[in-house]
């Protein structure tokens, strides 16, 4: 038994007799390799910060240059931020409720997404239909923000008009009119670029919201790293405030939205939102413009929603909730946990409410400014950060901007997205509900049915259309639900052998590794596995036992179930037996052998 320690003594042991100590409990093992984690950008995640040099301590006080510690010096009133919804449901009317239903249970302000012709969103073709779907919305107090991609400057010149009709008066910008041509160009591959960047510039005096929306969801929902999604809504925000300045617009960055994804990493969101505020604070210094006005509002990762096993994708969002406002996000946007099957539900808009309004009033996490201030982890993790999403910013830069070089960006976000998708695939990065932990006969949410398409043709464009190669834009567990769905009724025979406390570890593993493709396992005795498999129904097999009972039976029972039928004949382990197709352990890519057992049937 240790010695207990004196909990009165002066205990400060020094980071040698730490790293002493962590070697006798690794017993030779590699520190990096067990101890030390590496991000996508290349960035250590050490076992222990022992400090943060202060000479390196430029963040000082919120509200203060550089901005790390966040944009206001003033904690937010009542620990408030702003609770923002989405609307997306195609009728008109629907989306007016859900409007007004929002914002009397709870949201601060809405986010319209609109549907002029060839888009998803609210389906609308003309300014009165709009001002319909904003009937009742008190645009004074409740701020209003616009998402229309290929027709923001349509939906824009439509918002302003009816702001004007209303009578609504006042600079303060709160809301978007939504306007990111880059985000079009990059999602659908062609935009009026020209016309876009005009109407920007008309519209930059509109009262009660901002203009330009420089967002870094079409590189998120790429696959791209942190720091590249930084990068990338640093030049696209600089894009846009180059415009405004060279059109004389005062106070030009107050006119900018920055947003970014907030992920399940709770660590990696507080320190991307840290980051991005700190190297935007640089921008505006270095073009001579107020830092003070700086706004980044934070939506929730969308490739990180699940159709299956959908009701954990509300711990994801509490996760990305909890990350953005510890970052100091002005405004929060939570996708509904059923979004990604379909239009979401009441329950889905309900509960994505909900969780904001319980982290707010409950936990109170809004009453502290910067409360990952002083940790040396998030300190350090937000430096080098900021340093590598600098150095992206500057390549793109380099490359004549994100216009330019949008081809270029999504070839070095694809490479990203690559290593991501192996570590999937592998599981090292695990999908819980999909690719850890499946649940086959889950009972999900009740979805809400789309209304009947919209056919009127779409409301006009004129400009010449800028061009690129679009980044595809897809949810990280899309290829274990694609065999899930195609899985059917497929089944592996789990050919068990000895006692039980000697196969289950390996059965379990192989239970949860098939059905993450959607493959159910029938469990065998081992006392008859030819007449078993033949009564189970399956097409494959898997043999499961300890290494020592493989070196006696393993070869015999896969050549006796390859007798019966099998098709495909695995083992749960490593080794080198006559009859084995393949082998599943951990570290295994399970897309890959999922792949071919569904081939197999």
């Amino acid at each position: 038994m240790a010695e207990n320690l004196d909990l009165a003594s002066d205990y400060s042991p020094t980071r040698e007799q730490w790293l002493t100590a962590v070697d006798r409990v690794l017993k030779g093992k590699d520190f990096d390799r067990t101890l030390v984690t590496t991000t996508l950008d290349g960035l250590r995640i050490e076992p222990l910060y022992d400090g943060y040099p202060t000479e390196r301590d430029e963040s000082g006080f919120p509200g203060f240059d550089p901005l790390t510690r966040g944009a206001h010096a003033a904690p937010r009133e009542d620990g408030q931020w702003d609770i923002r919804t989405r609307i997306v449901h195609p009728d008109p009317a629907t989306a007016n409720a859900q409007i007004l239903e929002d914002l009397a249970n709870g949201a601060t302000s809405i986010e319209v997404q609109l549907d002029l012709g060839g888009g998803q969103g609210v389906s609308i073709r003309t300014p009165e239909e709009l001002a319909r779907v904003l009937d009742g919305v008190v645009l004074e107090a409740a701020p209003v923000s616009l998402r229309a991609g290929t027709h923001a400057a349509v939906a824009a010149d439509w918002y302003r008009e009816l702001l004007a009709a209303r009578g609504v008066h006042g600079v303060e910008p709160s809301g978007s009119l939504g306007l990111d041509p880059v985000a079009t160009l990059v999602s659908t591959g062609e935009v009026a670029m020209d016309a876009q960047m005009r109407a920007g510039m008309e519209v930059s005096n509109t009262p009660r919201v901002r203009t330009f929306l420089a967002s870094g969801a079409p590189a998120s929902g790429a696959g791209a790293s942190e720091a590249q999604e930084i990068g990338y809504v640093l030049s696209v925000g600089l894009l846009y405030l180059r415009a405004l300045i060279d059109d004389g617009v005062d106070n030009p960055a107050s006119r900018i939205t920055l947003e970014v994804t907030a992920d399940v990493d709770v660590f990696a969101t507080v320190a991307k939102i840290r980051a991005l505020r700190h190297c935007w604070a640089t921008v505006l210094e270095n073009m001579g413009q107020p830092i003070d006005s700086t706004q980044i509002v934070a939506v929730s990762a969308h490739r990180w929603l699940t159709q299956a096993d959908p009701w954990v994708n509300i711990l994801r969002g509490t996760a990305a909730t909890l990350g953005a406002v510890v970052g100091g996000a002005d405004a929060v946007t939570l996708a509904p946990f059923d979004s990604a099957t379909s239009l979401p539900g009441d329950l889905g808009r309900r509960m994505a409410r909900n969780t904001q309004l319980v982290l707010q009033d409950e936990s109170g996490i809004g009453r502290v400014l910067d409360p990952a201030g002083g940790s040396w982890y998030i300190e350090a993790f937000t430096d080098e950060l900021a340093a590598a999403a600098w150095k992206f910013f500057q390549r793109i830069e380099a490359a004549d901007g994100p216009v330019d070089a949008a081809d270029e960006i999504g070839t070095d976000i694809a490479v990203v997205a690559a290593r991501r998708d192996k570590d999937i695939a592998t599981r090292k990065r695990p999908i819980t509900g999909v690719s850890e932990f499946p649940l086959l006969d889950e009972q999900g949410p009740e979805t809400s049915p789309p209304p009947a398409p919209d056919d009127r043709p779409p409301v006009p464009l004129t400009g010449p259309s800028h061009e690129a190669t679009p980044w595809p834009q897809r949810r990280l567990a899309q290829p274990y639900e694609d065999l899930r769905a195609n899985a059917g009724d497929t089944t592996v025979f789990l050919a068990n052998l000895g006692p039980i406390a000697v196969h289950t570890a390996r059965a379990t593993f192989a239970t949860n590794l098939f059905a993450t493709g959607g493959v159910r396992a029938v469990n065998g005795t081992g006392a008859d596995v030819a007449e078993e498999f033949k009564a189970s129904g399956a097409d494959i097999a898997c043999i499961c036992s300890s290494d020592d009972v493989y070196a006696e039976l393993a070869e015999d029972t896969a050549a006796a179930l390859r007798q019966a039928g099998a098709r495909r004949v695995y083992l749960a382990g490593k080794g080198d037996y006559a009859g084995v197709d393949e082998y599943i352990h951990v570290g295994v890519d399970a897309l890959d052998v999922l792949t071919r057992a569904e081939a197999a049937r």
